[in-house]
């Protein structure tokens, strides 16, 4: 008797908390629960739930929200999260109709509906919920105004501006909601960085959501704000260890000097055994910065061990070379660098695929007897073309080993898996000036003081140089209107057509400043261009072959080296006319002058174009 009181008695009690906890078919967010219950017989389960609703609903005719978390029910109880499938997308979309039928104006309703709508149809469905507001705004509370607003805001594709407009209406209508992530994005990318900090920092307190917190301390140390990021990861560390990201706590960790800690975090990171090699990688480089050699070499010597490909031309060993040189090195290490020396020579051998075919037809043209009369009478030969060719090879392949080095490396030979990739936008300022230099030293040293003459040389009149040039500017302008008919230069703006490296020159800006862009693009650039294409090469082959041939060639070599094909014809036409006002004028100062006030024009815009963005 008493063994069946007690039975009766447990059954009470989960009888009782089954019904405390089973939602009401009329409350918000039911579907849910129901959802849930439908793990196993799931046809069956589905349609006796989907019977209670239509009970629920049949006795509460006024229940909106009953109504609406029918159709949620039936919308989810079948969706494939991995395979984005929904095997009730018809009748939920049927459900979904039927409803905003009944009750097109209803806040709830309205909400429901523009969440399921994508695309056009998603926005169309937002502008009349937008609509209803401003006729009936008493009738929408606060988050229910939050919800449309921010719908709207993540439908705007490219359209920063309208996009943090409606991202902050909803924050006003619903300050619980923690938008400031977003908002604070939308800031930096317009050049906003004390508005995104502030977004960030005024709502830290508010966040729960692990992803969220970790998403807003990355951003934060992308603004310069370590020490608050630390706080975040503190927090996330304190929730779930395992979700700590140690290569970011490193950075952190670097950002506030404390070098060691941030040593300990990328060691850290090299126990586990996934990606293993870029994560012994990340620890040379910061080794190789701010460890002792035999520590960098101790970390190298790891890295070799893993792969060996991973220092191929032994440029890693060289650099530790650099910080002490009396590290002794082992025969593998020694074979890496005599790679890196041949790789050297067969850059030397490399121009003598286009400067031995321009010598053997000049040698072709003297044994029939056809003379070539120079127009130029510049004093460089066969073996300064060779020489400019070899130092720019070499400049091209010093920029390569010193910025894009291990990049290259991995991907060429593998070697584990590099979230950058070939990251050709990473430090564009500083690979930019160090060409630059290598460029104007390499054409220093093919100068000699009998052909200095022909820099400042010209026939024509400083005011007559600058109305061409001006002309020159204009003609630039057209020409790539008329191509734009034949080729697609959609991509490309008249600011960066008329000079290729248009990302590199506002890096160059916004790093060094626009006066050492406007010495370095305009002066500089335009100097060592002329004297190498109009100046060493065409005065080199002329001797050759005449200045027609001679003319043509250095102009499509100039077009190549901008590697664009798109404009290979623009590039093309500038070299052409540059290199016929060498021979009119006697010297290079015309082609220097144009070249320059060309790219005078483009910093110039592209300078005014930047700040524009900003302020927008």
């Amino acid at each position: 008797m008493r063994s069946k009181f007690l039975f009766f008695i447990l059954a009470f009690s989960c009888i009782g908390v089954f019904a405390q906890t089973t939602p009401d078919f009329g409350t918000e967010a039911s579907h849910t629960f129901y959802i849930e219950q439908l793990s196993s017989a799931k046809d069956q389960n589905f349609q006796r739930i989907l019977d209670q609703y239509n009970a629920y609903i049949e006795t509460h005719p006024s229940s909106i929200t009953a109504k609406v978390e029918r159709c949620k029910f039936i919308g989810n109880a079948y969706w494939d999260e991995y395979e984005e499938y929904n095997l009730k997308e018809e009748e939920t979309e049927e459900c979904i109709s039927s409803l905003y039928l009944q009750y097109p104006d209803v806040p709830e309703v309205v909400i429901y509906r523009a969440e399921n709508r994508y695309g056009e149809a998603q926005l169309e469905a937002l502008e009349k919920a937008e609509n209803l507001i401003r006729a009936e705004e008493a009738r929408w509370s606060g988050p229910q105004q939050a919800s449309i607003y921010q719908m709207f805001a993540e439908a705007q594709e490219e359209q920063d501006a309208r996009a943090l407009a409606y991202y902050v209406k909803a924050q006003e209508k619903n300050d619980g909601l923690d938008l400031s992530l977003p908002i604070a994005r939308i800031y930096k990318q317009q050049g906003k960085l004390g508005l995104a900090k502030r977004e960030l920092l005024g709502r830290l307190e508010q966040d729960t959501m692990l992803w969220k917190m970790n998403q807003k301390a990355t951003l934060l140390l992308e603004l310069k704000e370590p020490e608050t990021a630390l706080y975040l990861f503190d927090r996330i560390s304190e929730t779930d260890s395992t979700y700590i990201d140690n290569s970011e706590m490193a950075t952190v960790m670097s950002e506030l000097g404390d070098l060691d800690l941030s040593r300990e975090f990328l060691a850290r990171d090299t126990v586990q055994e996934w990606n293993r090699v870029v994560k012994v990688q990340n620890l040379f480089v910061h080794d190789l910065e701010h460890s002792s050699p035999e520590t960098a070499l101790l970390t190298y010597r790891n890295l070799q061990k893993l792969d060996s490909n991973d220092d191929f031309f032994g440029v890693k060993r060289l650099m530790i070379s650099f910080k002490n040189p009396f590290l002794s090195w082992r025969f593998s290490e020694l074979f890496h660098f005599f790679l890196l020396f041949l790789s050297v020579i067969v850059v030397l051998i490399i121009p003598y695929l286009w400067v031995l075919p321009i010598y053997s037809l000049g040698g072709l043209l003297r044994k029939t007897n056809r003379t070539v009369v120079p127009k130029l009478h510049f004093n460089w030969g066969i073996r300064h073309f060779w020489a400019i060719s070899f130092l720019y090879l070499l400049a091209q392949y010093a920029v390569l080993l010193v910025f894009d080095y291990q990049e290259y490396v991995n991907y060429y030979f593998d070697i584990g898996i590099s979230y950058d990739g070939l990251d050709v936008e990473n430090g564009l300022a500083p690979r930019m000036l160090f060409y630059i230099i290598l460029m104007a030293l390499s054409t220093v040293l093919v100068l000699k003081k009998d052909v200095l003459k022909h820099i400042y040389r010209t026939n024509m009149g400083m005011v007559r140089m600058v109305s061409l040039g001006i002309g020159f500017l204009i003609f630039n302008a057209i020409l790539l209107k008329f191509l734009g008919r034949f080729v697609d230069l959609s991509e490309h703006t008249a600011p960066s057509v008329l000079l290729s490296a248009k990302a590199e020159i506002v890096s160059l800006m916004q790093t060094y400043g626009f006066g050492a862009a406007v010495i370095l693009i305009s002066l500089v650039v335009p100097l060592y261009e002329e004297l190498i294409f109009r100046g060493v090469i065409l005065g080199a082959v002329e001797k050759q072959t005449g200045f027609v041939f001679a003319n043509i060639f250095q102009a499509v070599l100039f077009a190549l080296i901008h590697f664009d094909l798109s404009l290979f014809l623009f590039y093309l036409i500038f070299g052409l006319i540059t290199g016929h006002f060498v021979k009119r004028t006697k010297g290079l100062l015309t082609g220097i002058i144009f070249h320059a006030m060309n790219n005078f024009f483009v910093v110039v815009l592209l300078y005014y174009a930047t700040r524009w963005a900003a302020i927008a």
